[in-house]
């Protein structure tokens, strides 16, 4: 046979192949319907069982093998119901490299934080791991853990068990304080005295590890431990959150529980706090005799009295420099007294200074400076007016003013909501100060001013009654309430597909001010804020990529952020409708002439095996040339984004 004619039959031959192959896939697809996501395999979770507000839900997930190959660019940790959509339940893991191994991922939110809601009693959830391509995208398949709701708690079974409530506590021994090394004794009561195991946790600024576990024994589970994180560096002190969590014996009869969180501060071995008090209040004029007393006790709860001396100085008020030694007196029973009359006219910050006895293994200490004014102050008053007058909607801009008398008294303003400040402190200019805030929260914030006077020995500093103002709720904590196309409230870190509407509400900003919004990298848009309200209609782009996505709202001085996770672009026509025509319309005949339109939309959960068949050799008869430049054309997958850390709603 000529070279051509060998051409002529090769080709051939590969159209009828193919066309029989799409006529045979087009039966598969006709009893099989669509694919669905499969298993990769079974995570191991750290633990069997917990409550659903526990955070994290548990210390660390583990994959039986690594991604498929090619898909190890990302990988993520989430949950959901059974077969979705799922939610974050940890920060993604980047850098590639996780198609090499198996590997573990640590979460760091609760079940319910993650959800979004409170689970519902029995329903069944899967904590997945999914696994990406930089260019392909999600791989279809997941590593799952199938979990169990059951009240309050979870459980790998596979049903709730009838099983009766227990409830967990937790105290620490010593309390509160403890010396870096020194042995801490930790004791959980579980109630009824089921048998099992007690896990004992601490979070330590954003890091949670095991402590260890004991076995129940007559109701009761202790662990004694000498190796809490000590302070390191310039810290002071290390500060950790205790938790015990009763693990049954017989999950079928009793059901896990966790403690209320414990604090324990762990501080320096020898380390003493010193307090500084006098006799007299501030001011007192010159001549005044002043009784200075410093008490100097040990961090430590039970330790024996420290030993050695105290220094009492002053120095300017206010000052860092100029310190003098007023004298100085030897420790009894843990406090040292001294009484002093010759004190100049003036503003000063006394202090006293501990100094150990040499051995005794106590460390240096100073107090707190205490403010004190020898002379004879004009007293003042500040009063305080908020408007507009409440309640009002989160988000609504307030000004608070504060009115000094006399009003030739200098200094500053400080605003208060009970204990924490408003903003910095304000200038008094003509016996006034004012604030504009639209940061305070729904619910009642007792708010008061507090005038402090330039020069102590002219003005005294005064404070004005408190003034109760009501913010109303907004409808969320966190000012952020995102519904679908249905009205129906979704949690964090929803999952959208493309060409999905959502309506996004924003609050805490201020009335009636231009809110910037973003999606991703794209052109920024704007809307006003009404009332301090931000809203905005979201339709998810039709070409997004799966991935992590990401819309803020922004304003002057607040700012909002609504994470999401698309899913669902994987139709290949680079359209975004999934009809894999890449004409975006919606109708899979790719609108190439009149004449392929006849039988309307091709149904999505199986095919006429006459038309597949058809449209197979149909599909051939345009030859490999095409085939080749439509493959060629195909565009890749935007590499995937992952959120940060940050959680709005946390």
């Amino acid at each position: 046979m000529s070279r051509p004619g060998l051409a002529r039959a090769m080709a051939a031959a590969a159209v009828f192949a193919l066309s029989m192959s799409t006529f045979i896939a087009g039966v598969v697809l006709t009893f099989n319907g669509p694919a669905r996501a499969a298993t990769l395999g079974t995570l191991t979770l750290s633990q069997t069982s917990g409550s659903v507000i526990d955070k994290p839900m548990f210390l660390r997930a583990t994959t039986p093998a690594p991604c498929p190959k090619g898909y190890g660019e990302n990988a993520n940790l989430r949950i959901g119901p059974a077969g979705g959509p799922y939610t974050n339940l940890a920060v993604a893991l980047g850098g590639g490299g996780w198609d090499l191994e198996p590997f573990t991922i640590d979460p760091n939110r609760s079940f319910e934080t993650a959800a979004g809601r409170v689970p519902e009693d029995k329903s069944k959830w899967w904590v997945i791991v999914d696994c990406y391509s930089l260019t392909e995208g999600r791989h279809a398949d997941e590593f799952r853990a199938p979990v169990q709701v059951c009240g309050s708690t979870w459980t790998t079974e596979a049903t709730c068990p009838a099983a009766a409530t227990t409830t967990t506590t937790l105290t620490v021994t010593p309390e509160g304080t403890a010396y870096a090394g020194a042995p801490v004794t930790l004791t959980a009561t579980v109630t009824p005295a089921a048998a099992g195991t007690v896990l004992f946790r601490r979070t330590t600024g954003t890091e949670t590890a095991d402590v260890g576990s004991a076995p129940v024994t007559g109701g009761q589970a202790v662990l004694t431990t000498s190796e809490l994180p000590a302070p390191a560096g310039a810290e002071a002190e290390k500060a950790h959150k205790l938790t015990a969590t009763f693990q049954p014996a017989d999950p079928a009869a009793f059901l896990t529980s966790t403690s209320a969180p414990a604090d324990l501060t762990v501080v320096p071995a020898g380390s003493v706090t010193v307090t500084l008090k006098t006799d007299k209040t501030s001011p007192q004029p010159p001549g005044t005799e002043l009784a200075l007393t410093a008490e100097v006790k040990p961090r430590v709860e039970g330790e024996q009295a420290a030993t050695g001396s105290v220094s009492f100085v002053r120095l300017p008020a206010g000052g860092s420099s100029g310190e003098q030694a007023i004298g100085s007196a030897e420790l009894a029973a843990g406090a040292a007294a001294l009484t002093v009359a010759d004190l100049p006219g003036g503003a000063y910050d006394l202090k006293a200074v501990f100094t150990p006895a040499t051995g005794s293994g106590w460390l240096a200490a100073e107090s707190a400076r205490t403010r004190f004014v020898i002379g004879t102050p004009k007293e003042t008053t500040t009063t305080l007016a908020v408007a507009p007058a409440g309640p009002k909607p989160q988000g609504t801009e307030l000004t608070l003013t504060a009115t000094v008398t006399p009003a030739d008294a200098t200094g500053s303003v400080q605003f208060m909501d009970g204990g924490t400040a408003l903003g910095g402190a304000q200038l008094v200019a003509g016996g006034a100060a004012s604030l504009k805030t639209t940061q305070l929260a729904a619910g009642s914030h007792p708010l008061k001013a507090v005038f402090t006077p330039q020069n102590e020995v002219n003005h005294s500093g005064s404070t004005s009654q408190e003034v109760t103002y009501q913010v109303t709720a907004p409808g969320q904590v966190d000012g952020l309430e995102v519904t679908d196309a249905d009205g129906n409230k979704l949690g964090v870190n929803p999952t959208l597909s493309p060409g999905q509407k959502v309506t996004v509400v924003a609050r805490g900003f201020a009335g009636n001010e231009t809110v910037a919004i973003t999606l991703n990298d794209g052109e920024p848009t704007s809307v006003t804020a009404a009332d301090g309200t931000a809203r905005y209609e979201l339709t998810v782009p039709a070409d997004a990529p799966d991935g992590a996505a990401r819309l803020i709202l922004a304003g002057a001085a607040h700012r909002v952020v609504f994470d999401f996770t698309v899913v669902g672009n994987d139709d290949g026509d680079g359209d975004g409708d999934g009809e894999g025509d890449g004409d975006g319309d919606g109708d899979g005949n790719g609108d190439g002439g009149d004449g392929g339109t006849g039988g309307g939309q091709l149904p999505r959960t199986g095919l006429p095996l006459i038309g597949i068949g058809l449209t197979g050799m149909a599909l051939v008869g345009v030859g490999s040339g095409a085939v080749l430049s439509t493959r060629r054309r195909r565009p890749e997958s935007a590499p995937v984004v992952w959120p940060d850390d940050e959680n709005p709603t946390d």
